[in-house]
């Protein structure tokens, strides 16, 4: 007997996977709950998410549904009624694929929205298949969608690794100095993030001192804080979110008062509330590249609206501008909107402008295309200031292995004294 390849052992689990959601979704399509009522003059869209209601990632969880709510509430005058269906998806992701079974078994559901946890989106991407439904990835690693994993269903409007990470080296190269210390927390998504800050800024002539990486769990700094306290570097890139960079934070500016460095960092270094409290009394501020206009407003928008306090004002316009493209979307193809191929151009071709990030298109892989600005958070007195230190302009993001945008081919030579036919692209 022979035993299987590994290509073999991938096609009969992602098979196992499907038969399962068949099979689970049928049984369990009745103990669906979360809808809303719905207007009988007004159309129906059903759109799912599967999230977390407990665990590390509960908060970004619930800051995206209030942002998404808070669209819903400003435009409930309108020509359709948005069914929001919840699954819990556990905080360890064990009832994510029961959560996607159950919503695959409602036929008219076409939008699913996935976890923000790496496992539990690497699950509904193999899950979901060839179901005809629109995906929404929240996990920032491009390998989701623009990378290996994307499918042809799958949008990303949050940003994504490359875009918190790359615009960054450049611009420090700059604005800051030539070393950097690189620390962060040991996950898919903050290695991501360095790993593109780290090309951009050593492609643009910078060096890096050291690369310090803690387990994802780790409470002690040490060993990070230590090594900063004796380098040269001009700036510290701290690849952290939520919970984890308001701990590091609190460790490094108690042994370190005054810190000699800039610290930069990818937009969720500064999402979590209790981050920002932290620079008061030090000398210190944190520097960001984001599309959010003004994350403080936002937040006090969602509170006036919904009496909702989010966690992550980041998370919350992610939420919001998903509803606004699942809203543009189900306009442009009004009753056929059970029609896959037509819904799925109808979200490739939306381009919205306003809201809390401004400008939003997709590229030809369903990565987000979004007017970056780096910013600089201060403390004035004892509220925030956040300066925009410089505007970035639309960001894209180079194919990664999807092969939509497709990858250019350097001739091997050049005509001289003319424009170059070939450009690397960024």
């Amino acid at each position: 007997m022979h035993g299987l390849s590994s290509s073999q052992e991938s096609n009969r689990s992602l098979l196992g996977r499907r038969q399962f959601l068949v099979a689970s979704g049928a049984s369990l399509a009745a103990l669906m709950c979360g809808t809303f009522s719905v207007a009988q003059s007004q159309q129906s869209v059903k759109v799912g998410f599967v999230l977390p209601v407990e665990g590390p990632l509960a908060d970004e969880s619930r800051s995206l549904l209030a942002g998404f709510r808070l669209y819903l509430e400003e435009k409930k005058s309108g020509p359709f009624q948005v069914q929001i269906i919840e699954k819990n998806s556990g905080p360890d992701d064990g009832a994510t694929l029961p959560g996607l079974a159950q919503l695959l078994a409602i036929e008219d559901l076409r939008f699913i929205v996935a976890t923000p946890s790496t496992k539990g989106s690497e699950q509904i991407i193999h899950g979901l298949g060839s179901a005809n439904r629109v995906l929404f990835v929240t996990n920032p690693s491009v390998r989701l969608v623009s990378g290996e994993m994307c499918i042809p269903t799958g949008f990303r409007v949050c940003t994504n690794t490359y875009q918190t990470g790359y615009p960054l080296g450049p611009w420090a190269i700059k604005n800051v100095g030539q070393t950097v210390f690189l620390c962060g927390e040991d996950s898919p998504e903050m290695n991501g993030s360095i790993d593109f800050f780290a090309n951009g800024f050593e492609r643009s002539g910078g060096t890096f001192v050291d690369r310090i990486m803690v387990d994802e769990d780790a409470t002690d700094f040490t060993q990070i804080i230590d090594a900063v306290k004796t380098s040269k570097a001009d700036a510290i890139f701290a690849g952290f979110s939520g919970k984890k960079a308001s701990g590091f934070l609190k460790a490094f500016f108690k042994a370190v008062p005054s810190p000699k460095q800039v610290i930069l960092g990818p937009d969720c270094l500064s999402s979590y509330p209790g981050t920002l409290e932290l620079i008061k009394g030090t000398n210190c501020s944190l520097i960001t590249a984001s599309p959010l206009v003004d994350p403080q407003e936002f937040a006090a928008r969602i509170k006036r609206a919904l009496s909702i306090d989010v966690p992550d004002a980041a998370r919350a316009a992610e939420g919001y501008d998903i509803a606004r493209v699942v809203l543009e979307a189900a306009q442009k193809v009004q009753g056929e909107i059970t029609k896959h191929e037509a819904l799925v151009k109808a979200v490739s071709d939306v381009a919205l402008e306003g809201g809390p990030r401004g400008k939003l298109s997709f590229d030809k892989n369903h990565e987000p295309v979004l007017e970056m600005s780096v910013h600089k958070w201060t403390v004035s007195g004892q509220s925030y200031a956040r300066q925009t230190l410089e505007n970035l302009g639309a960001v894209k993001t180079p194919d990664l292995g999807c092969g939509r945008i497709g990858f250019p081919r350097k001739p091997d030579a050049e005509i001289k004294d003319e424009d170059p036919v070939w450009e690397e692209k960024e």
